[in-house]
């Protein structure tokens, strides 16, 4: 096991998520308390600063993760999404069964799969319950379209094809569940002032009377509404299909965009024991069924992770996501002031022509920015049959927008509402210190920023370059540090654009 300041990595992955979650509805409250003005964009903007600033960074990438699965997008609605963050955040490394929960309550993910004040009392009259979030429970959050074997791959029937899990019919039933639901306070059809950030709560006069029936499973007529969801989601939670599924989606937002069957098989252990034990000893988990510390340790901390570089197959590691690029560049280098609340560029960078191609909680559909079994056509990858989701979003074109966009914060030279407010200024002192020597520059940012593993070509190629530019030992003091100034920053634009930085392996 790698040694991090002193501890075992499966140690520092413990105690990484012992550390409290950093929470935004507590935040915003307090702040409109003290009469700052949040309007509807106050989210959108700032999720940069809580991902980039918060202590607890391995829960921070758990969250992203987690909205990557469980998916809404922020809607304008700065109240709803706070308090949806928080739910992901609380429940990062609980258990599956109670984020499936929290999420079913949630007044965001209520608006965006059109389930809030579904009613179920009308059928006789022709209006059917909304199937939306039925609909997505099942094939998105939990188990997929096709059974499952404990490495993730299809199981199949006596003709070879993959066997289905349910039909429309099960899709009905349930969406019967989710009948009655509206916000807190008010009525049915309006929200108390509490309304966006607190649990939806069941109106049993408009939820569906009838019998329920779907993936085996029959709740009575009459059954009242909360019971009826339980129900349901505890039905759903015990199918097998919900640890491969889930196991799978976390090692591709972690680890591997195409990973082997045997980690699946590992990581999908530990969500059904509910418990992962280290090399070293170090356990983690609580021994339920869907835990996901043991989940995400058991992601972290696998074997295969710690081969040596000659011996990691090409084929493992993954395409490292535009925004996870532009955190991890942020963080590197320690950003001075970095709220993205002044910074007109960060309130929207989904834009794949003049910004990162990718904004957190913003994904164009509720499938994500990607899909987990996407093949890119006309690649190696492709070819060799290889899932690459995130190539849905990286291309030639998007390439050109996220270089343009990194250049820029590189540069230091982005547009900002308060402009006597410097923000997210890069602290280059320690390039700096490296900048006459462009080997050791490079060397520096090769182990901070590609983790030591710069192709020897990439390397070769920024050195060159910034031995290029010139550097007049006889200039004045202020000269010499323009110049070295414009080393560091080169040597920056090239690292974060190249291969090295774009491949996490």
């Amino acid at each position: 096991m790698l040694n991090i300041e002193g501890r075992s990595t499966a140690e520092w992955v413990r105690d990484e998520m012992a550390k409290s979650p950093t929470l935004l509805l507590p935040q915003y409250q307090a702040r409109n308390n003290s009469g700052e003005d949040l309007n509807k964009r106050t989210f959108e903007r700032e999720i940069w600063s809580t991902m980039i600033n918060s202590d607890d960074q391995l829960r921070q990438r758990m969250v992203f993760a987690l909205s990557q699965i469980l998916v809404v997008d922020d809607g304008d609605f700065t109240y709803q999404m706070a308090y949806y963050y928080d739910i992901l955040s609380r429940n990062a490394f609980g258990n599956y069964r109670d984020l499936l929960q929290d999420v079913t309550y949630s007044p965001r993910m209520a608006d965006y799969l059109t389930y809030l004040e579904n009613r179920g009392d009308q059928e006789e009259e022709g209006r059917m319950p909304d199937e939306n979030y039925a609909r997505e429970l099942l094939q998105l959050f939990t188990i997929g379209l096709v059974e499952l074997n404990m490495d993730g791959t299809p199981k199949l029937d006596p003709q070879g094809q993959p066997v289905e899990i349910y039909d429309n019919t099960d899709i009905m039933g349930l969406a019967r569940v989710f009948t009655g639901l509206s916000r807190n306070g008010g009525n049915y059809w309006s929200s108390g002032p509490d309304g966006r950030h607190t649990p939806l709560v069941m109106w049993d006069q408009y939820h569906s009377p009838h019998e329920k029936t779907f993936l085996g499973l029959t709740i009575s007529e009459g059954t009242g509404g909360e019971e009826s969801i339980s129900r349901a989601l505890d039905q759903i939670f015990a199918h097998p299909n919900v640890a491969p599924f889930i196991s799978r989606q976390l090692i591709q937002r972690f680890t591997g965009s195409n990973p082997h069957p045997a980690y699946v098989k590992r990581v999908a252990t530990a969500f059904e024991t509910g418990q992962y034990i280290s090399r070293d000893g170090v356990e983690i988990g609580t021994g339920e069924r869907g835990d996901l510390g043991a989940t995400i340790a058991a992601v972290l901390l696998d074997e295969t992770l710690l081969l040596n570089t000659s011996d990691v197959p090409v084929t493992d590691g993954k395409i490292r996501e535009p925004a996870l690029r532009f955190i991890q560049f942020a963080r590197a280098f320690d950003m001075r002031n970095a709220d993205s609340g002044n910074e007109q560029w960060l309130g929207d960078t989904s834009s794949p022509a003049t910004r990162l191609g990718q904004h957190p909680f913003r994904s164009p559909s509720v499938f994500n920015f990607y899909r987990p079994g996407y093949i890119a056509p006309a690649t190696e990858t492709g070819e060799a049959g290889l899932t690459a989701p995130e190539f849905q979003i990286v291309n030639a074109s998007s390439y050109i927008g996220y270089s343009n966009f990194m250049a820029n914060y590189i540069q230091d030279r982005t547009s900002r509402y308060n402009k006597d407010v410097n923000t997210f200024e890069p602290d280059y002192t320690v390039e700096m210190s490296l900048a006459d020597s462009p080997t050791e520059l490079v060397n520096h940012l090769d182990t901070l920023l590609t983790g030591g593993r710069m192709l020897e070509g990439t390397r070769a190629n920024i050195i060159d370059a910034v031995d290029d530019l010139p550097f007049d030992a006889d200039a004045s003091s202020d000269q010499q540090e323009e110049e070295r100034l414009k080393r560091v920053e080169l040597a920056i634009m090239m690292a974060t654009s190249s291969p090295s930085y774009f491949i996490q392996r």
